[in-house]
């Protein structure tokens, strides 16, 4: 099979599997390294103190897979939150777990590139590996970095999740796509406690998302007000995109939502053995139950101020 025949295949196979689609890009410097560095070092990240320990090993992909040659990335698409002002929990914490679904799905094209190619080496990476994920999926061609940092695409529009695969043979890398966000900034006006910032990044310390997911501990004031109406995580930045309207490919099946999660109230009676029947194979299981009901506190407390102060 010629070169421009396997890649044809590999998207070919990655959209059979639900993929919208697949690019390829050469593995090399991350161009992004001092940009990160920089965020990083002003605090923008929180408490997510792992991001700080592998700064060094984003720089380049052979630091993940040291026999690394090309990068193929994947894209799935996810439904767009319908609600996404009432908070809640976000799309993919109502599906099965995306990390799960994608890893899966991963394995069955490594296979198929197996038998197609003679790669020797071939590593998985989905949202756990220190690579400079969206990077990688520019220059793969996948789409472009809209102003709240996730990836756009005709394809996708902003409702999108990434898989890698990180191989040791080359493959011809696809063109990038151009920023298409033109001048748009409904992303930015939406997000209700301006935590997008310019250049595509964001203060983690002000982002809903961040807040309901990965931070530690109690809020401050500031915090709670940053929460809003976040359980787990949030969809307003994503959802109010206008490239969802023109999306093309279908959503994944296996992330497409499957009931309506509990609310603050129910989310403060559970026990670990009903957190853990009603949430085992979702996302939801990465803050554990402690985390969930501080997220349900804070919204309950936050409904109570509010009614007493209108009294």
């Amino acid at each position: 099979m010629s070169a421009s025949r396997v890649e044809d295949a590999i998207i070919a196979e990655a959209r059979r599997l639900g993929f919208a689609t697949a690019g390829f890009a050469a593995a090399g410097d991350a161009s992004g390294t001092d940009i990160f560095n920089d965020w990083i070092a002003k605090g923008a990240a929180g408490s997510m103190d792992y991001l700080h320990r592998h700064a060094p090993l984003r720089r380049h992909p052979s630091f993940v897979s040291p026999s690394v040659v090309s990068i193929v990335a994947m894209v799935a698409r996810y439904p767009v939150n319908p609600a996404p002002q009432a908070g809640g929990f976000c799309m993919t914490a109502r599906t099965a777990d995306y990390h799960d679904v994608l890893r899966r799905k991963l394995r069955l094209l490594a296979d198929f590139i197996k038998a197609h190619t003679p790669v020797r080496t071939l590593r998985i990476c989905v949202d756990s590996a220190p690579l400079p994920e969206r990077e990688w999926a520019l220059r793969a061609g996948i789409g472009w970095q809209g102003r709240q940092g996730q990836i756009i695409s005709p394809l996708v529009g902003a409702c999108s999740v990434l898989g890698f695969l990180l191989v040791d043979i080359p493959f011809a890398p696809s063109p990038p796509m151009q920023n298409q966000c033109g001048g748009c900034h409904r992303c930015v006006d939406h997000c209700p406690s301006r935590a997008i910032e310019a250049d595509r990044l964001i203060d983690a310390r002000r982002c809903a998302s961040y807040l309901s997911i990965e931070h530690r501990g109690d809020f401050t004031d500031a915090q709670q007000q940053h929460l809003g109406k976040a359980l787990f995580g949030c969809d307003i930045c994503t959802a109010v995109c206008p490239w969802n309207d023109r999306a093309t490919a279908p959503v994944m099946q296996e992330l497409c939502a499957t009931s309506e999660p509990p609310n603050a109230e129910e989310l403060l009676q559970l026990t670990p053995e009903t957190f853990a029947s009603r949430f085992t194979g979702t996302a939801v299981m990465r803050s554990g139950l402690n985390r969930l009901q501080r997220n349900a506190a804070a919204l309950t407390l936050d409904i109570l101020k509010k009614q007493n102060q209108s009294v």
